[in-house]
C-alpha cells in the first residue's frame, strides 16, 4: 500500500515467524531516477589482484636500515564490476494515486515513492519491484551521467504476488539517450541456481532516497521462502536494485529486509524472474497461478493407517474449487508423492539440484512456467495414481487481492452505506477491528462473491438504526440472497413496492450472530438520498437516481 509521508513504505510477509518488510522510500519530494550500462566482467577480472607476498627475510631495506614503503597497490576485487555497473542501476520515482478502499469515491490519496531498478536491454527495458510502482500514476527515472534531468518511463507489467514489474524508458527520450550516451548498456542476467553459501555478492541501489549510486558487499547466507538471504545491506530505497555476483551479472533482485535485524537482506532469486519474462511483455496484470491445493505434513505412521506407503508424501487437505489439480481429479484425502520425477518426504519437500537445501512444494511450483506440464503422482486409499496438469492461469477466487489500475472496481452507494464485492484488500485493512474477516484468508472461503459494508454516513438512517457497524457481510436485502452488487441493485427495486428496505447480515464484528435484521424506511431513504451526497460529495449512483426518479414520478 502506497504511504504520502514517510520514510518507507513496508510490505510484510511471514517467514519463520519474523516480520520481513520490502524496502522502497515513500516521501513527498520532487521525482528523479537512474538506468545505466554493463557487459558482464569475466571473473578473472575482478579477482583480487596483488603482488605475491615475500617473507620478512627478503623485504628491502635502505642503506640505513629502515624498511623501504613499497608502492604496489592492490587492486580491490568488486572494482572492474563498479566500473562496468555504473548506468545500468537506476533510481526510479513513482507518483502515488493510493485507492481508498472504504470510501472509494474520495480523490486517491496523493504520494511518492522512490526505489531502485535495472536495465535488462538496449531497448531501455528496465526490472524493479512491483511494490516499487505499487498504484503509479507516472514513473520517471533519473541517469547520474545525465544529471538531475527527469526521464518518462512507462509501466509494461506487473506481477504482484513475484513483487516484480516491468518498466520501459519511453521512446523519445530513449532516443535522445542514445545520441547523448552513445548507446543504453544493461546488465546480464545471471544463473541463480549457481548461487551458493557464502559466495560473495554485491547490492547496487539508492538507499534512504539518496541520488548517488550505493554499493553493498556481503555474501549469500543460504536461502530461506524462495529468496536469497544475504549479509549485504539492504535498506529503504534497495528495492529492485540488482544483486550482482563477482561477474557482474544479476543472480537476484534486491527486495526486502528486517528492520530489527543486521546483515540480513533478501533477494529475488534473477531464475524467478526468467520464468515469467516472457509473460511480462505481453500481460500488464501478470497473477502467479496456483495450482489449488492445501496440503499438511504427515507421519509414515499416518500414511499406512491410509493404506499408502509410509516413506514419504504430503496429505491433501482441501482442494480449490475450479483449480488445476480439481480439474485433474485430485480430491481431499489423496497424498501427493512425487511432482515431475522429485519424491517428496514426509515434511512435503522434496531435494533438487538447484538448492543445496531441501525445498518445500511452493519453492518448486514457483519455478513453473506457465503452460508447463506438472506430472504428479498420488496415492488414494493404497492405488496409485498418475496425473498431468497443466500450470496456468485458472479462474481467479471472487475473494482476491485487487490491483487499482489494472481491474475494474466497483461500489455502491446508497442507503447510508457503501457496499463493496469482498476483496482481500479490505481483509487486510479491517481484519484488525473486525476479527470475522480473518476467514477469507483462507482459500476455501474465497471460493464465493461476498458483500461488504465498507463505511456508513453519519447521521443516515442506518447509522441512527445503530445496528451495524463497517465490516459486516450482507447476506439478504429484501428479502433476496445477494452475494453480487448487480443482485443488490436488483433487490433495492422490490423496495419501491414495500415501502421498506430490509437487510440481514452477518456479523463480523462481534460475531454474535449470522442474521442480524435491519428495517430502514425506505422513504426516508429517499428523503435523505441527496442531502447525503451532497454532504459527503459522492455522486449519486444510477439505481439511486431511478429509485429518486419512480418517487418523484408517483408524487
Amino acid at each position: 500500500m502506497a504511504c504520502s509521508n514517510g520514510l518507507k513504505r513496508t510490505f510484510k510477509s511471514d517467514i519463520f515467524g519474523i516480520s520481513i518488510v520490502s524496502f522502497c522510500l515513500c516521501m513527498s519530494m520532487p521525482l528523479v531516477a537512474w538506468f545505466g550500462k554493463t557487459t558482464p566482467v569475466p571473473r578473472a577480472a575482478v579477482s583480487s589482484q596483488t603482488i605475491p607476498a615475500v617473507s620478512a627475510a627478503t623485504v628491502p631495506l635502505a642503506a640505513d636500515g629502515a624498511c623501504v614503503t613499497s608502492t604496489t597497490k592492490t587492486i580491490q576485487p568488486w572494482r572492474p564490476v563498479q566500473e562496468h555497473v555504473r548506468d545500468t542501476v537506476v533510481q526510479i520515482f513513482s507518483q502515488i494515486a493510493e485507492f481508498d478502499w472504504l470510501q472509494p469515491y474520495r480523490t486517491p490519496m496523493q504520494g511518492a515513492a522512490r526505489g531502485s531498478g535495472f536495465l535488462i536491454s538496449d531497448q531501455g527495458d528496465i526490472i524493479t519491484n512491483a511494490h516499487v510502482v505499487d498504484q503509479a500514476v507516472a514513473v520517471w527515472i533519473q541517469i547520474p551521467s545525465l544529471g538531475k534531468q527527469l526521464i518518462d518511463a512507462t509501466i509494461i507489467s506487473i506481477c504482484p504476488e513475484r513483487d516484480l514489474a516491468l518498466l520501459r524508458i519511453d521512446a523519445e527520450p530513449l532516443a535522445a539517450i542514445k545520441q547523448l550516451l552513445g548507446r543504453i548498456s544493461f546488465l546480464t542476467l545471471g544463473d541463480s541456481d549457481k548461487v551458493y553459501r557464502a559466495d560473495e555478492v554485491l547490492a547496487l541501489g539508492y538507499p534512504l532516497g539518496q541520488e548517488s549510486l550505493k554499493s553493498t558487499t556481503g555474501v549469500v547466507s543460504g536461502r530461506e521462502s524462495q529468496m536469497i538471504q544475504t549479509s549485504a545491506a539492504i535498506n529503504p530505497g534497495n528495492s529492485g536494485g540488482p544483486l550482482l555476483n563477482t561477474d557482474g551479472e544479476v543472480v537476484g533482485i534486491n527486495s526486502a529486509g528486517i528492520l530489527e535485524a543486521q546483515n540480513i537482506g533478501y533477494a529475488i532469486p534473477v531464475n524467478n524472474l526468467k520464468v515469467v519474462l516472457h509473460d511480462l511483455y505481453k500481460e500488464p496484470l501478470l497473477r502467479k497461478p496456483f495450482i489449488g491445493v492445501l496440503s499438511q505434513n504427515v507421519t509414515a505412521c499416518t500414511a499406512r493407517f491410509l493404506g499408502n506407503p509410509g516413506d514419504g508424501g504430503c496429505y491433501v487437505l482441501d482442494v480449490v474449487k475450479n483449480s488445476p489439480l480439481d480439474k485433474a481429479g485430485v480430491k481431499a484425502g489423496d497424498m501427493i508423492y512425487e511432482i515431475n520425477g522429485n519424491r517428496l518426504d514426509i515434511y512435503g519437500e522434496m531435494s533438487v539440484p538447484w538448492s543445496e537445501d531441501k525445498i518445500s512444494i511452493l519453492d518448486f511450483i514457483s519455478r513453473l512456467s506457465i503452460g508447463q506440464e506438472v506430472s504428479l503422482v498420488i496415492y488414494r486409499a493404497g492405488e496409485r495414481k498418475d496425473v498431468t496438469v497443466k500450470y496456468g492461469q485458472s479462474d481467479v477466487l471472487p475473494v482476491r487481492r485487487i490491483f487499482p489500475g489494472y481491474e475494474k472496481i466497483d461500489y455502491e452507494v446508497f442507503a447510508g452505506m457503501v457496499i463493496m464485492q469482498l476483496s482481500l484488500n479490505h481483509v487486510k485493512i479491517m481484519a484488525e477491528q473486525v476479527a470475522g474477516l480473518a476467514k477469507y484468508q483462507e482459500p476455501k472461503n474465497q471460493e464465493d462473491p461476498a458483500l461488504i459494508i465498507t463505511h456508513i454516513f453519519p447521521s443516515s438512517q442506518l447509522n441512527r438504526a445503530r445496528t451495524v457497524t463497517p465490516g459486516v457481510i450482507i447476506k439478504e436485502i429484501n428479502g433476496e440472497r445477494v452475494q453480487t452488487l448487480e443482485q443488490v441493485r436488483a433487490a433495492w427495486r422490490k423496495s419501491v413496492g414495500t415501502g421498506y428496505l430490509t437487510m440481514k447480515v452477518i456479523d463480523t464484528v462481534t460475531r454474535a450472530s449470522d442474521n442480524v435484521l435491519i428495517v430502514l424506511p425506505f422513504e426516508k431513504v429517499l428523503q435523505e438520498e441527496l442531502l447525503l451526497a451532497r454532504n459527503y460529495h459522492y455522486p449519486l449512483s444510477a439505481v439511486a437516481k431511478e429509485l429518486l426518479q419512480v418517487k418523484e414520478t408517483e408524487q
